[in-house]
């Protein structure tokens, strides 16, 4: 498999640090880095059986995911499921860092995309949230879960949002230099908190018509008013 790296070219060499650490996520994904070095086949295998490992967290929790359970959603023998996840802690870790290279993914994305200024790319990510929000919740429901249960869980998730919680701290002290560490951080806990509670709370509608393109308009107007509180 071909790696695809980034380099950020802006002029902070805060941002180009964190998009450096974001694109290394990105590039070691476990599909990608179980898979390096061996034929396309065992990557199609790994990345089925994570694929299929998500789908069996997302309904059954990690207190019901099984390997057994997992393989069957794969379409494998359990044994060719062991071969490359020894253990249903090694799989679920591959799960969350798999799940967490895509968001990573979706944060470079909008560097790639054209050159934005910080606050119009933080606004961009934010909305990217909440259009995900309907098929993902379901996902980041069951990690919170178990995050909240297991001490392994909640070290793991912890870890994969450091590098996206600093995304944001410097996406915003660029935003608006006028703001001091203190004031950024409480910025960052509420832009966090914000994108959050609209993954999770969207996901449970019925149905989005225009309340989903309202919901992006409006989290793009409180992630700006929050940057800029004066």
């Amino acid at each position: 498999m071909k790696s695809r790296s980034f380099e950020y070219s802006g002029d902070s060499k805060s941002i180009s640090s964190i998009v450096t650490h974001l694109d290394h996520m990105r590039e070691n994904r476990p599909s990608r880095k179980m898979s390096n070095g061996k034929s396309d086949k065992t990557y199609e295998t790994i990345k089925n059986i994570i694929a299929a490992g998500r789908e069996v967290f997302i309904r059954h929790g990690h207190a019901g995911l099984s390997l057994r359970k997992v393989a069957e959603e794969a379409g494998i023998a359990v044994g060719n499921l062991t071969y490359h996840f020894p253990t249903k802690l090694a799989l679920l870790d591959a799960i969350l860092i798999e799940a967490q290279a895509d968001y990573a993914e979706a944060h470079l994305q909008q560097f790639e995309a054209d050159r934005d200024s910080p606050l119009e790319i933080l606004q961009n990510v934010m909305a990217f949230y909440v259009r995900d929000a309907h098929k993902s919740h379901g996902f980041f429901m069951q990690m919170w879960g178990y995050a909240a249960s297991d001490e392994h869980g909640k070290e793991t998730t912890l870890g994969l949002y450091r590098p996206l919680g600093r995304f944001i701290y410097y996406l915003v002290r660029e935003a608006n230099p006028k703001l001091n560490d203190e004031q950024i951080r409480q910025a960052v806990m509420q832009i966090s908190s914000l994108e959050e509670g609209y993954k999770l709370f969207l996901g449970v509608g019925a149905d989005y018509g225009i309340s989903l393109q309202n919901a992006e308009i409006l989290i793009r107007d409180i992630t700006k008013r929050i940057v800029f509180p004066d």
